[in-house]
């Protein structure tokens, strides 16, 4: 009987030391929630660290094969994929237009737990003229995939 008890003492102890963490954890989820709980400089500072980030992310992409002197057909092909997705569906979108796009997609409360790199897809795509078919298709998937 002592045994059980201490056992779920234990247990208590344990979940109550985790709970701080999974907060935090839930804090610094960057979804919808988050989006609404920003300031309107606070999301367009994010948007430009988000764009940003995509550009330091596609030199990342090659840099190493350009100092290891390892150019090849491969990374001929990254910089065109990301030049042709750049030029398609963020080369004549706006900060302003993103969050906007961004503030309507939130604003559906089952779109909430979607990630924002998942939410700016979406919102690229429907600037971009994706037929809304194939919009709803993928938001259908974020929704069920979005973790809850």
């Amino acid at each position: 009987m002592k045994r059980n008890l201490i056992m779920h003492i234990l247990v208590v102890i344990c979940l109550v030391g985790i709970l701080p963490a999974l907060s935090v954890a839930e804090e610094n989820r960057r979804d919808g929630n988050w989006w609404r709980d920003q300031d309107r400089l606070s999301r367009s500072g994010y948007i430009t660290g988000f764009l940003d980030g995509m550009d330091l992310g596609s030199n990342f992409s090659y840099w190493k094969f350009v100092k290891d002197d390892k150019m090849n057909t491969c990374m001929g092909k990254v910089l065109e994929s990301y030049a042709d997705y750049h030029s398609k569906y963020f080369e004549k979108v706006t900060n302003g237009q993103l969050a906007d796009g961004l503030d309507s997609f939130y604003a559906d409360s089952r779109n909430r737990r979607i990630l924002l790199t998942d939410a700016v897809w979406l919102v690229v795509n429907v600037i971009a003229g994706t037929p809304q078919d194939k919009i709803d298709s993928m938001l259908k998937a974020w929704r069920r995939n979005a973790h809850d």
